[in-house]
Parts: C-alpha cells; sequence; structure tokens
C-alpha cells in the first residue's frame, strides 16, 4: 500500500469519526437546543399573554360578571316550569280578561334541550329506544338495556350550569269577537311567561263579528338546580269546568254567552230592541275591575278600540280605586278624561248632534274574601251629548261598583 493510499485511509477515517461523533452525539444535542428554544419562545410569548392578561385583570373580571349578570337576566325572563296547571289558567284568565271562548286545549309533548349545550332525548325517544332492546333482548340478540339516563347529567359540562331549556306546545280551538281578537293577540305578547304563536288558523264571520279558528303557542321554561316552581296561581278553591272555563265577566259557560250573543244579535237584527235596550251595547270606554293576579292588573280603563292598549291605565293594588272619568265639550268636538289614581289619560273625539258616548264597566265576582279590588266611579258630563254608563258582571254580593258622583246629562244601566 503506498503513502498516498494510507494518508487517504487516514483522512476517510478521521471523516468517518467526524461524522459518527456528530450523529451519534451533537445532533442529539442540536436538536435538542432547538426544541428547548422553540420551547422558550412560546413559553415567553404564553409569559407575555398572561402577564398582559393578569394587568387587566380587574377589567376582565367586571367583563365577566357583567356577562354572568346579562345571562342571568335573560334566564330570568323564562318561568321555572312549565305544568298543565298554568297552561290551563293562562286559558282561563284570558277567558276572563279578553274575553275569549276556548272550547278544545291540546297538549303537546315537550322538547328540551341544554341551554348552550346539546340536546335532550324526549321522554317518547326513550321510551321507542327500551322498546327496541326489549324486544331485541326477548328475541335472543342482545340483553336488555337500562333507561337511558338523564342526558343533562351526560353533557351538563357544555351547558350554562346544567340548565335545561324546555318548550311546551298548548293547542286552542277558540270564538271571540274581532276587536277582542286583537286583543287576544297582544295579551299573548305582553304575557308575564314567554309564550309565542306556532302556528294559527282563523277565520272570520261578518254577519257576527265573530272570529273562529286555531292557534298552537310555544311556550318556554327553563329548567335546573336553584329555579323553582312558585305556586300557579288559580282564584278558584277547586279546579273544575265549572270554575276555570267559564267567563267571569258574565258568570254563564261557553255556551250560554254564545247562545246570549246569538240571541242578542239575532235581536238586533230583526229590529227587535228598543233604542234604549240598544244603548247597552254601545261602548267607547271600558273600566274593568277583576282580582289582582300574577298576570293581571287589578283595575285597566282605557278606550275600547284600542288593542295596542296605548290608552290603558291601571292599578295593581288590591284596594279600592278611585276613578274620575269626564266628558266635556260642543257642537261636535268633545274631549274625554279619564283617571284611576294619580294616572290621567285624555281624548279628542267628534260626535255628530245626535251621538252619545257610552261607558262600558266590566266588573267581575270576587275570587274570595281576600279580593278587595273595587271601583268608585266620579262621572261628570258637561257636553252637549248624553253620556251612557253600562255595568256588565259585578259582584251581586259584593259589589265592585260604585259610583259615588254624578252630574250632567248622565244615564246608567246596571
Amino acid at each position: 500500500m503506498s503513502e498516498r493510499d494510507k494518508k487517504l485511509l487516514v483522512y476517510l477515517g478521521a471523516l468517518i469519526i467526524l461524522a459518527a461523533a456528530y450523529f451519534l452525539c451533537a445532533r442529539p444535542f442540536l436538536d435538542k437546543i432547538d426544541k428547548l428554544t422553540s420551547e422558550k419562545t412560546e413559553l415567553d410569548m404564553e409569559l407575555s399573554r398572561k402577564s398582559e392578561a393578569y394587568a387587566k385583570q380587574d377589567e376582565y373580571k367586571a367583563g365577566i360578571e357583567s356577562a354572568n349578570s346579562e345571562i342571568d337576566d335573560i334566564i330570568d325572563r323564562f318561568p321555572e316550569d312549565n305544568t298543565d296547571e298554568k297552561s290551563i289558567m293562562f286559558a282561563s284568565h284570558a277567558e276572563a280578561d279578553i274575553p275569549i271562548w276556548f272550547s278544545q286545549m291540546q297538549f303537546a309533548e315537550e322538547t328540551q334541550a341544554l341551554v348552550n349545550g346539546g340536546e335532550v332525548e324526549s321522554a317518547s325517544d326513550v321510551e321507542q329506544q327500551q322498546l327496541e332492546e326489549n324486544v331485541a333482548a326477548a328475541e335472543g340478540d342482545e340483553a336488555p338495556g337500562d333507561i337511558v339516563p338523564d342526558a343533562a347529567a351526560q353533557n351538563s359540562t357544555s351547558a350554562i350550569g346544567g340548565l335545561i331549556g324546555r318548550d311546551t306546545e298548548l293547542g286552542l280551538t277558540f270564538q271571540v269577537e274581532y276587536e277582542e281578537f286583537k286583543k287576544f293577540l297582544a295579551y299573548i305578547r305582553d304575557y308575564d311567561d314567554r309564550i309565542v304563536i306556532k302556528d294559527i288558523d282563523v277565520s272570520y264571520a261578518s254577519y257576527s263579528d265573530l272570529v273562529s279558528g286555531t292557534v298552537t303557542l310555544s311556550q318556554y321554561a327553563i329548567l335546573g338546580e336553584g329555579r323553582t316552581l312558585p305556586e300557579v296561581v288559580t282564584d278558584v278553591d277547586s279546579l273544575g269546568t265549572d270554575n276555570v272555563f267559564k267567563h267571569s265577566d258574565q258568570g254563564g259557560s261557553i255556551l250560554d254567552i254564545l247562545a246570549d250573543m246569538a240571541s242578542d244579535f239575532l235581536n238586533k237584527l230583526m229590529g227587535g230592541l228598543s233604542g234604549d235596550d240598544l244603548d247597552r251595547y254601545g261602548e267607547d270606554y271600558f273600566i274593568k275591575a277583576n282580582a289582582v293576579t300574577d298576570n293581571t292588573n287589578g283595575i285597566t280603563a282605557g278606550k275600547a278600540d284600542d288593542p295596542e292598549g296605548e290608552s290603558y291605565i291601571t292599578s295593581d293594588t288590591n284596594d279600592t280605586q278611585k276613578i274620575v272619568f269626564t266628558l266635556s265639550g260642543e257642537s261636535g268636538d268633545y274631549i274625554v278624561r279619564y283617571s284611576v289614581g294619580d294616572n290621567e289619560y285624555e281624548d279628542k273625539i267628534t260626535r255628530g248632534e245626535d251621538d252619545k258616548v257610552y261607558l262600558h264597566i266590566i266588573s267581575t265576582e270576587r275570587s274570595g274574601d281576600g279580593d278587595k279590588v273595587s271601583m268608585d266611579i266620579h262621572a261628570h258630563n258637561s257636553s252637549d251629548i248624553p253620556l251612557v254608563i253600562n255595568v256588565d258582571g259585578d259582584d251581586s254580593e259584593k259589589p265592585r261598583f260604585k259610583i259615588s258622583e254624578k252630574d250632567g246629562e248622565i244615564t246608567v244601566n246596571d
């Protein structure tokens, strides 16, 4: 072997040793250095973010508290639960307050979902799954299963405190006069509990001025720990068809009231009523008195043709309220003022020389000894047209209506 070859072998060996040293010793350390450098960069960035967050911790805490407060406010707008009793009393109160007449109620299956979380299986889905498992077990395919556990427990970590949103559908078949139909829509819109119209199908008969049809309502509630269902206000001693589905303003059953309406309509159509009797059907303004509940005021006064309630004055106190009704003006231009307590409303109207102004007093039977709502009417007419006051539905034993003062041309039909 020549000297040249020996030198080449020496150089090659040295290169092999250097390469082996690099790949076996230096390279792992270099990779580790790169990894540690990358981790250090990420940690420095994380430290920077956390330092910035720490510096703004008061701002973030205030934001979290504000967001939680807004969430609580939204949740508080929903009732704690939906029950059949609440649905029944919604219909009962609507009949008395509007009035409207319901001939059928249908309760649909509830649907549930976690608030800000996953879906919750309905009762029928769970029962169907259990039935299928039992059939399969009976045929020898598999062992019977257990009822599916509460979905809220499975998914509560993804929801707001494990709260469950519930939607209950309520189907109602109804009949109502046209003006009161508009009041019914406003009644649903303004109801304390969250209720929306999911579907509605109506027809109108011009000869009777009646609206008939069906409506499906979605009633919403939020259930969960700490949300307790309050006692349902029934206003009756024991629930039944004789005291729940009754128009308390008039004191008769639905069929009785519809029969009376048909009889009165035919009398008017055939000219069987005198002018004085026809005055009983006039209504320009109204004052209504009933028991105070969670969803109804004790006294409501307003214009009869105001379904939006912009002219309404109300009182939710359980006592006697002084109500002043004044008609003034002449030669076709008149001013009507009415007040309940310290609240007053003024309305400018025009009338012909042979016209009248009608005030409809709508009273109701008292719900019990604790029902103290009454109206003390002070009526004044300084105009050149008559004021006619019609009183309906007052309690025969403990009347709510009393007229303490009356001057001018005023007729009271009670």
